[in-house]
């Protein structure tokens, strides 16, 4: 089965913000044990699925055994990249049409493995509640260190509330400049109605003058007088 094309960015940038993630996600695991969690937009476009991809292709590269479920089964394969070379998905597992471990996809990014959507679902609230859904969560629970799981905006369907209510942390992303300060509450306050643990908020499409801003030190090792000229030779007088 060809593997599918999954590749960690190599802007530096971004790669701090999702090491930052990566480093707290870690902590929660040896402190509460977490190892599943919800990535979902407060409202469509905010920019969740590209916030799952990357953390979940972070948490790979460091070693982790991780799998990146898309559990938005309301958009049509056609329009996600991930899902362009598949035809079959979660849909078609919780519809008992294939069996689980065929539609579970390996990456050419290490350790990391991919549960694409499956075909569209009109309304899939009812097969996110089911048995076989049940299933599904304990099968990755017990075969990997992470699983993320992809779901649509909060204000776009209640499929992210469903799922979050049974994953042990809820990650909320909002885009800076497009997200306003009372749907960022409205959708905290829907997750945190229904008992999900919501963990906290990813500021997505921050500018890099915005995060220098905000992080005065994040090139602190990228900074030229920090490195060393490997041309001179150090002495000790």
């Amino acid at each position: 089965m060809k593997k599918l094309d999954i590749y960690k960015s190599h802007n530096y940038v971004l790669n701090d913000a999702f090491d930052q993630s990566v480093m707290n996600i870690h902590i929660l695991k040896k402190q509460n044990g977490y190892k599943s969690f919800a990535i979902c937009g407060c409202e469509a476009g905010d920019g969740s699925t590209t916030v799952a991809i990357n953390l979940a292709a972070s948490l790979a590269t460091s070693g982790w055994k991780t799998i990146l479920v898309d559990g938005d089964m309301r958009k049509n394969n056609r329009y996600k990249r991930l899902n362009e070379s598949v035809s079959e998905g979660l849909s078609d597992y919780l519809m008992n049409r294939v069996r689980l471990e065929d539609v579970i996809y390996e990456t050419t990014t290490e350790n990391l493995y991919y549960l694409p959507c499956g075909e569209l679902i009109d309304n899939p609230v009812r097969l996110l509640c089911s048995d076989k859904m049940n299933t599904v969560k304990e099968t990755l629970n017990n075969g990997y260190d992470f699983i993320i799981y992809d779901m649509p905006a909060v204000h776009a369907a209640m499929d992210a509330e469903v799922v979050a209510v049974t994953v042990d942390a809820v990650i909320l992303v909002s885009s800076i400049g497009k997200t306003t300060k009372k749907r960022l509450v409205a959708a905290a306050n829907a997750l945190t109605g229904v008992k999900a643990n919501l963990i906290g908020t990813i500021v997505n499409k921050v500018d890099m003058k915005q995060y220098a801003d905000f992080h005065g030190d994040y090139d602190y090792f990228q900074n030229e007088r920090y490195i060393k000229n490997k041309s001179k030779k150090s002495s000790i007088k």
